[in-house]
């Protein structure tokens, strides 16, 4: 029996979502039909050959698609303040929903959303990728098994340098609020947000949930004086189960990119990411048995790179709900709004190096690399390094 086709809305493909229409463009993705676009980019048909090849119609706003089409699948890529409002109306109209994230802009927001899946009797699948990996999913599925043993504690560092190009490529990088809206927009919340989301994922009890966090703790530090929010920091939470969780992150460093790497310890033994065991680190997760036991999870093929966008496509013709569900996104949404709320340190001039490279301006902390490597392993805050700040 021949697939129904499955009618697609790319909502946004200029930032992002570029990568969405140029994988239809380049792959051969069985029965799917890009139905619609929305982008308010006045040459976006310009830009991609197979808007006009196909006579793909653009629209300024969802409502206005909606009116003259119906589509299954919903590919939400716009502007983080303007998800939610997006989202609740492809839901409304019928449509199921894969988003970027964050999914939302407040953990309010997102009990809504979750709300509106079960009267609409569609799902919202988020765009965290490492939650669809198929590595990552069996590491998870042996976490549940559990394998290891008890989660004793987890840790992960990943910082990447951005510079005042990055901040300036549209209207809401690195601000707070944007038109009323909360963005929170953050190296914690949107560049390096999979690190410490994944964490959360993994202590989820069941497949398709992340662990509930019982605290927030963190130190939001800037360094680039152009920037609105905090553009480095670290964080110490805990779930409800006790299980603490260090994170760092930032963009105001030296390093073009610092890690990821990872250490998740359990009573049998530990995880590792990017763990150098003597050639060079290894962007891998890879287990260590106390007793000598070895798992690479490097051996699993990952899945496509748009893994996510798949499995959505599957999603909508099986009736199952991808496995990156709001619940998910919402511990992490959650340290977001509780980090909104701590005060943000300012570095003083002189503890801020300006690097000027490919016509671009990168300000950056002096020093932070040997800091967050040693914060890093002692599972410690900046200020217990040295860096301004409340010790």
């Amino acid at each position: 029996m021949e697939q129904a086709v499955v009618k697609i809305l790319l909502l946004g493909i200029c930032g992002y979502g570029s990568n969405y229409i140029k994988e239809i463009s380049e792959r051969d993705i069985p029965g799917i039909k890009i139905e619609g676009i929305c982008e308010v980019v006045p040459n976006a048909a310009d830009l991609y050959p197979i808007i006009k090849e196909q006579n793909i119609p653009i629209y300024q706003t969802p409502e206005d698609f909606y009116k003259e089409h119906t589509a299954d699948l919903a590919v939400v890529s716009t502007p983080i303040h303007l998800h939610y409002s997006q989202i609740v109306t492809c839901l409304t109209h019928g449509s199921n929903v894969l988003t970027e994230k964050p999914v939302c802009t407040s953990v309010e927001g997102a009990h809504k959303l979750e709300q509106l899946e079960k009267e609409t009797g569609k799902f919202i699948s988020v765009g965290y990728q490492l939650n669809y990996s198929r590595d990552v999913l069996a590491l998870k599925h042996d976490i549940l098994d559990d394998h290891f043993g008890k989660p004793i504690y987890m840790k992960a560092l990943h910082a990447m340098r951005r510079g005042d190009k990055y901040y300036a490529r549209n209207s809401w990088a690195g601000h707070i609020d944007v038109k009323g809206c909360a963005v929170n927009d953050s190296p914690f919340n949107n560049a390096c947000a999979h690190q410490f989301q994944v964490m959360t994922f993994l202590l989820g009890e069941r497949l398709e949930r992340a662990a509930e966090l019982a605290d927030v703790q963190a130190e939001p530090y800037k360094g680039n004086p152009n920037v609105d929010n905090f553009d480095t920091i670290t964080v110490l939470a805990h779930t409800v189960s006790g299980v603490p969780l260090w994170y760092g992150t930032g963009h105001a460093i030296v390093d073009k990119k610092l890690g990821p790497i990872a250490e998740y310890r359990f009573e049998k033994g530990t995880v590792y990411f990017g763990k150098d065991f003597g050639s060079g680190p290894i962007a891998e997760y890879v287990y260590i048995g106390d007793t000598g036991e070895q798992i690479d999870y490097g051996r699993i093929p990952k899945g496509e790179r748009l893994q996510k966008f798949y499995d959505a496509i599957e999603a909508v013709r099986t009736g199952k709900h991808p496995v990156c569900t709001v619940q998910c996104a919402i511990p992490h949404l959650e340290a977001v709004e509780k980090i909104a709320k701590l005060p943000i340190v300012s570095i003083p001039a002189e503890g801020v190096e300006d690097i000027r490279e490919d016509d671009d301006t990168f300000h950056t902390i002096v020093g932070l690399h040997d800091i967050f490597i040693t914060c890093y392993k002692n599972r410690e805050m900046l200020s217990q390094e040295g860096l301004p700040g409340n010790k």
